[in-house]
């Protein structure tokens, strides 16, 4: 594996290189023994830089390559220390009043240049031995085999596939929907099917699509991943969350048990409570839970505890890929074990096809041939397939091209058809990655398995770690952020949590994906894992201790570390004093992080990216102040109450991210000219003159303020003014999104008229449901280059309507009213031509805002043909008995214009309704949807089910409402 030394080394010679040239710039370097040492590292770095730009595009080569990059690896890291400390030494020694200061600030300074002139002496002869030894080996591309490369044609049109995208999962998934819903032996009784096979053959899809197909058939249900080392405690909590979010509870008991269960949720609870708490709430609920990749018996027996025999026809469903933990888990119906198969010749072909040409019929003949070969070493298995054609897709189209690809499958294929098949086939994906991406792809490793990784997570730890570069007209989140995308359309992770824009908000690796990339990065000591699993190497970027003994085994190389994230529960955090390089400490979720834990954070001169977020921290030390480099620091979750008044020393801090509310900032925030990242501003927390300096913060991009008038502020008057004026002033700079955020519903007048100049760049604009506009802000209009608007308007009238859709950007507008329209709200033939998603909606769950209450009134909105033209999808909610008292039974939907929805999501409010007026209204839901030409996918919720009329009933509801039930 040469080649993942080679693109590691490259990414330590390149900020070796940096800095050695920003070093020759400084006065200090010109001190005898100091620059001429500094000139030959220099130069011999870019030498044995060129030979590894070569060596980096090799697959394998021979034992005396790999003994000469040893030497260079860690030569290249102690040159990289050694610069770093005599830096720092020389920029934190120079503060001195009065002649005696100055004079031992002096005598310090020789001291370092004597120090550093000595180490940069004995660095470079050892330059100069390994490149020497290279020459002599003759290790360069004239020896050397090398792999060419290839030039990238148009790649995939998109990798986010809808389910009619999938191949050959139809008729499995429709078999295990008939296992789930039908069976009158036992259809009252809790089920549990089992989907098992070997890894890469599509168990999660599969699962995930019958999930997708039955899960509103249930009261509410569950999603949840296990892993090999599972954490049973995070799963029961995730199982508890899910089953609360996706149920919706009625009477007041059920509504009392919630809120009593998310309140016990804020602590730590053991096993055997949250088995306890999942039981009891689902005791009455028809239930469906999918159990996804599961290893074990001992797992499956503590899960399945929390899991009642309530005879609601619950069902459970599990994918693993060992078969007896199958049968286990469906003692007594192993008729119910499903095994998944390999692809068919015929599905694996329209798989292949569609990744690379979008369809079957595109396929060039004269590569029929090479292409059965491909398909025949894949042996039908989803995974392979995949990497292969999103491979093939970035070649150009001809025989002698995909022959080469076909070539190395061959070479690796000979060995068993089993996981490691799969995993040696994945090499092909990983080699053709350019050598930036190969890097950040490795970074990976250092997440546990099934792990879901937040975008902007990854992203600002790659850049605190040198491994995203700048490139022309791109700042360094920009290029991480098309990382992340590309690693995301090569199929090298699963992209999570789509939004609007068909975005991945967050992305996970495929656990046979995950083992190459532990396989990579272990071998060559670029990531080192400390657990049960992996032995103690030395470190040289990053450790992961869920144990106090794997602490113990990780003192040996720390001072080399330069990258430490923990998962798991940390009993005992190693001495800060030990990881003066470290470059990016990630403690988050760590809840027995204790403030002593990181007293001495000053230490780490080198950090860049700091985050605490969801541990019991609850102080943030004095010498804070001393991270000169950081550019993130993420507190969100912690017990924070305070900021230190030396947090405002952070010069190039971009990011601060605080907690939803109650953190007190200093004042002095104006010095942080390069914040582009502000999450969240207490507004009742914090002193005027610190909303005042927020105006000064010019570089701010991303700002979120909650706020509450009437709290504990003083001269409320005043303080208003100041943020209306600071936001005028960070809106007209480089403010990109806005979010406002509190707990208690309040009118948000005094941002209706006031914000000038309007904030013209701004992308996102969103508040919280109880704060409301009185009506549409004026500035609205000139928002020309929003995207997603989240927004509370009390009323709504066709102008603001008209505003509305004549916004050029908009892919993704969630409105909510305080009030039923007073008129149809129009939207015409030209309206909202970029909008994607439309979220319709009353604050007031009373009011039916599709169909206003009487039928001369008219519709409450309304779509003209070839409005919306790009919309994807649809929510929005109404009353039943309203529309069916206007409109009867046969009332045309509304919504026959929107030729491109492929989702309808509608909410039925049943107050006052009877049985067969809620009936008939989803009725005419389902028959709306259907005539749609994509038949979207449909679903409907009943809200105020209790509050719905009884048969015998309806004729006094009737007399009530002046309404006979017919038409």
């Amino acid at each position: 594996m040469v080649g993942v030394t080679a693109i590691a080394l490259m990414g330590v010679t390149n900020s070796l290189l940096d800095k050695l040239s920003i070093l020759l710039g400084r006065e200090y370097s010109k001190l005898k023994g100091v620059q001429a040492g500094i000139t030959s590292l220099r130069d011999e770095l870019i030498s044995m830089k060129a030979a590894l730009e070569d060596l980096s595009q090799l697959e394998d080569c021979n034992s005396q390559v790999k003994l000469w990059m040893h030497p260079l690896r860690e030569l290249s890291y102690d040159i990289e220390d050694c610069i770093d400390i005599f830096l720092y030494s020389l920029d934190h020694g120079n503060v001195c009043d009065g002649l005696m200061n100055k004079i031992i600030s002096w005598l310090r300074t020789l001291k370092v240049y004597i120090r550093a002139a000595k180490q940069i002496s004995a660095l470079k002869e050892r330059a100069a031995e390994v490149n020497d030894r290279r020459k002599r080996l003759k290790l360069d591309v004239a020896t050397l085999t090398s792999k060419a490369v290839a030039t990238i044609n148009p790649r995939l049109p998109a990798l986010f596939e809808e389910a009619d995208r999938l191949v050959g999962i139809n008729g499995p998934r429709d078999e295990l929907v008939k296992w789930l819903t039908e069976g009158y032996d036992f259809a009252q009784h809790r089920k549990v099917v089992s989907i098992v096979g070997f890894g890469g053959l599509g168990k999660t899809t599969l699962a995930c699509q019958v999930y997708q197909k039955i899960k509103s058939q249930f009261d509410c249900t569950a999603f949840v991943s296990v892993s090999r080392n599972p954490n049973i405690n995070k799963i029961l909590r995730d199982i508890l969350l899910e089953v609360l979010y996706t149920s919706n509870p009625m009477s007041d008991y059920q509504k009392n048990h919630f809120w009593k269960i998310k309140d016990n949720l804020n602590q730590q609870l053991e096993d055997h409570q949250l088995i306890n708490m999942i039981k009891e709430y689902l005791r009455t609920n028809r239930y469906f839970i999918i159990i996804d990749d599961l290893w074990s018996k001992s797992a499956w027996q503590v899960i399945q505890c929390a899991f009642p025999y309530n005879n609601n026809a619950s069902r459970i469903m599990t994918t693993t890929r060992i078969q007896d933990v199958a049968q286990y888990c469906c003692f007594t119906y192993e008729d119910y074990v499903y095994d998944i198969k390999p692809l068919s010749s015929d599905d694996s072909r329209k798989l292949f096809l569609k990744r690379i040409f979008g369809n079957e019929d595109n396929h060039p003949t004269e590569l029929k041939e090479i292409s059965d070969e491909i398909l025949r070493k894949c042996s039908g298995l989803p995974l392979a397939i995949i990497n292969i054609a999103s491979l093939l897709s970035t070649k150009p189209v001809t025989k002698q091209e995909w022959k080469k690809v076909w070539n190395s499958i061959s070479s690796v294929l000979k060995q068993n058809k089993d996981l490691e098949t799969v995993k040696r086939i994945l090499f092909l994906s990983y080699y053709d990655l350019p050598h930036e991406l190969k890097l950040c792809l490795l970074h990976l490793s250092a997440f546990p398995e099934d792990h879901v990784i937040k975008r902007e997570r990854l992203i600002w730890r790659w850049i605190a770690e040198g491994l995203v570069t700048e490139q022309q007209g791109l700042n360094l989140e920009e290029v991480g952020d098309t990382y992340f995308n590309e690693l995301v359309n090569r199929n090298m992770v699963q992209p999570v949590d789509i939004d609007y824009s068909g975005r991945a908000k967050a992305c996970r690796v495929h656990d046979i994906m995950l083992d190459l990339i532990i396989c990579l990065s272990v071998e060559e000591n670029f990531v080192t894992i400390i657990d049960e699993l992996y032995p103690c190497l030395q470190l040289t970027r990053l450790g992961i201790f869920p144990s106090k003994q794997a602490v113990k085994k990780a003192t040996y190389g720390l001072d080399q570390t330069d990258f430490l994230s923990v998962f798991g529960d940390l009993k005992q955090m190693p001495p800060l004093f030990d990881l003066q390089v470290l470059r990016v400490l990630d403690l988050e979720d760590c809840s027995s992080l204790k403030d002593g834990d990181i007293e001495n954070i000053a230490s780490l001169f080198q950090l860049r990216y700091l985050s605490l977020r969801n541990s019991h921290i609850s102080r943030i030390p004095e010498q804070i102040g001393k991270l000169q480099l950081l550019h993130t620091l993420d507190l969100r979750g912690t017990r924070i109450k305070e900021l230190p008044e030396t947090v405002t020393q952070l010069r190039q801090l971009v990011r601060l991210l605080l907690g939803r509310f109650g953190v007190k900032m200093p004042n002095g925030i104006s010095n942080m000219k390069s914040l582009e990242e502000l999450v969240v501003l207490d507004g009742n927390k914090n002193s005027m003159d610190v909303v005042v300096e927020l105006g000064k913060l010019t570089n701010l991009k991303v700002f979120s303020i909650y706020w509450r008038p009437n709290g504990e502020i003083d001269n409320e008057g005043n303080y208003t003014k100041s943020i209306v004026s600071s936001l005028c002033k960070i809106g007209e700079q480089s403010l990109r999104s806005l979010h406002i955020t509190h707990g208690y519903s309040l009118l948000l007048d005094f941002l209706v008229d006031s914000w000038y100049p309007p904030p013209c760049h701004l992308e996102m604009f969103r508040m919280v449901s109880h704060f409301y506009f009185p009506r549409l802000p004026n500035w609205m209009s000139s928002l020309s280059e929003l995207t997603w608007l989240d927004i509370n308007v009390k009323q709504l009238g066709g102008e603001d309507m008209q505003v509305l859709q004549n916004m050029p950007a908009l892919l993704c507008l969630k409105l909510y009213l305080e009030e039923s329209p007073q008129e149809t709200l129009v939207i015409s033939r030209s309206g909202f031509q970029s909008l994607k998603v439309f979220y319709f909606y009353p604050l007031n769950g009373g009011l039916g805002l599709m169909f206003r209450k009487n039928k001369k009134d008219g519709f409450g909105l309304m779509f003209e043909e070839g409005a919306t033209a790009k919309l994807q999808r649809f929510e929005f909610r109404y009353c039943a008995h309203d529309a069916i008292s206007a409109y009867g039974i046969g009332f045309d939907f509304g919504i026959k214009q929107l030729n491109s929805l492929k989702h309808l999501h509608v909410s039925i409010h049943c107050r006052g309704a009877s049985t067969w007026e809620v009936e008939a209204t989803e009725a005419a839901i389902r028959n709306a949807a259907y005539s749609l030409p994509n038949h979207p996918a449909l679903e409907m919720y009943r809200l105020s089910e209790h509050e719905m009329v009884k048969d015998e009933d309806e004729e006094e509801w009737d007399d009530d409402t002046g309404y006979d039930g017919y038409d």
